[in-house]
């Protein structure tokens, strides 16, 4: 929900998620699956609001959740729905441009939204709510991208993390690379590292991992509380 980097390697396409919450949220089940727009929807689900920052489909699609739009906005309940249900309904359309064209977003959140199709293997979509207006942009999929939330780093951390991230790229990257970068990346910040822990019960408290192949994708899940990892193996349909 926090941090996210995506990288197009020759034959695979990986995506790494670090989710920020407070220690409360991380009895997460995974995997949960549910049928979405005749596809089935593979997440970890969150035990709070039933909903998740993060699903990939049999149809090779992933959506990912991130907390805020472009810098951190006040916290100001009640809120319609939960934005992780958000992210679980974009699944229901054909992309998230067309999710964008009929959704309604008034009383949502401030939230971003990031989304490939390997069928569109092109570009990668971005949404982005601030609580007013919507912000749509695809960004090109054969260059390696890093999103850290608005909510919890300041324009300043997330440009030295975009920093980071670029110096980690000339090492060549693979997936186990990427696990250890968000687990290890940064410096000895522990506010404002990858793997965060900021003494309140604010930390990472789990790293996922998506790789597409040709015809299948991995999805690793670990959850940093428990110390238990799932990996599963979602078929192309």
């Amino acid at each position: 929900m926090c941090t996210l980097t995506f990288i197009p390697l020759k034959d695979e396409i990986i995506f790494t998620s670090n989710r920020d919450e407070h220690v409360s949220r991380a009895q997460t089940r995974f995997p949960v699956v549910e049928e979405h727009n005749g596809s089935k929807v593979y997440f970890p689900q969150d035990p709070k609001a039933g909903g998740t920052w993060l699903a990939s489909s049999d149809s090779q699609r992933i959506s990912v959740l991130l907390n805020g739009a472009f810098e951190a906005h006040k916290y100001r309940p009640p809120y319609r729905k939960s934005r992780g249900i958000v992210l679980l309904e974009t699944f229901d359309y054909s992309s998230l441009a067309d999710f964008i064209t009929v959704y309604t977003f008034d009383d949502l959140e401030p939230f971003t939204i990031v989304s490939y199709d390997i069928n569109r293997a092109d570009e990668i979509e971005e949404l982005r709510w601030d609580g007013t207006t919507t912000h749509f942009r695809k960004l090109s999929s054969e260059e390696a991208h890093i999103w850290s939330s608005s909510q919890l780093y300041k324009k300043e951390i997330r440009d030295m993390r975009e920093a980071w991230f670029s110096e980690f790229l000339a090492k060549h990257p693979n997936a186990k690379k990427m696990i250890h970068f968000h687990e290890f990346g940064g410096n000895t910040d522990k506010i404002n590292k990858l793997k965060i822990d900021r003494g309140n019960g604010l930390q990472t408290i789990s790293i996922s991992q998506l790789i597409f192949l040709k015809e299948k994708t991995n999805f690793n899940y670990r959850n940093l509380v428990s110390g238990k990892t799932n990996d599963i193996i979602i078929n192309k349909k």
